[in-house]
């Protein structure tokens, strides 16, 4: 889903929808979180069909549907993402940025920085979105302590924790995307929702 200042959900309707969200989204500190975590509650309400009444976390803080949909969310610059099917799945979506490069050597391999040597900028976030949105379909949250093997973004799957994730991942206006499940569900198809189409469904 895609926000601009235009662009404005009434909060009268986010309240009625669910109340603990809101009070999740007034925990950011930038409008701009706070509305794309609003977002991203209307997303999982409108597409994945789930209310908040029906969702549980984990020990680790991941959101599980009760009616057995597994569904994910992730929020960046002026865009909410969300994914949803019928097993584990996690997505990220990263606003591409230069002053984030600087990170590459700390937390990626020396085969993985070769990767994304051709296209540093780019390729980096690319690399960033598959790792957490595995690390989120996995459920063990972003500072699990179990080692995280190496990403080769050209094989779409690796084994993480003793459990095999499959891995899409591709360029949205400006921004990273990845999705992870543990089935492998095929290309990678972004459907783009604006504010104002999910404004004209709960006017």
């Amino acid at each position: 889903m895609e926000n601009s200042e235009t662009q404005l959900i009434p909060e009268t309707v986010c309240y009625q929808l669910f109340s603990e969200r809101m009070k999740k989204a007034e925990r950011y500190l930038k409008a701009d979180d706070r509305l794309m975590c609003i977002g991203a509650g209307l997303l999982i309400a409108l597409i994945a069909g789930v209310n908040e009444s029906e969702i549980y976390l984990s020990e680790y803080g991941k959101p599980y549907a009760k009616n057995g949909i597994f569904f994910n969310v992730s929020h960046s610059g002026n865009c909410a993402a969300l994914v949803c099917g019928e097993h584990e799945t996690g997505i990220d979506i990263e606003k591409i940025n230069e002053s984030n490069l600087y990170l590459a050597e700390h937390i990626f391999t020396k085969q993985e920085l070769q990767w994304i040597s051709p296209e540093p900028i780019s390729r980096f976030h690319i690399l960033w979105s598959i790792k957490e949105s595995i690390l989120k379909a996995a459920g063990t949250g972003l500072y699990s302590s179990v080692l995280f093997p190496e990403i080769y973004p050209e094989t779409n799957h690796i084994s993480f924790n003793g459990t095999s994730y499959y891995f899409r991942y591709g360029i949205f206006e400006n921004k990273s995307i990845a999705v992870s499940s543990t089935v492998d569900t095929g290309e990678l198809n972004i459907k783009k929702i604006s504010a104002d189409e999910i404004q004209m469904i709960y006017s």
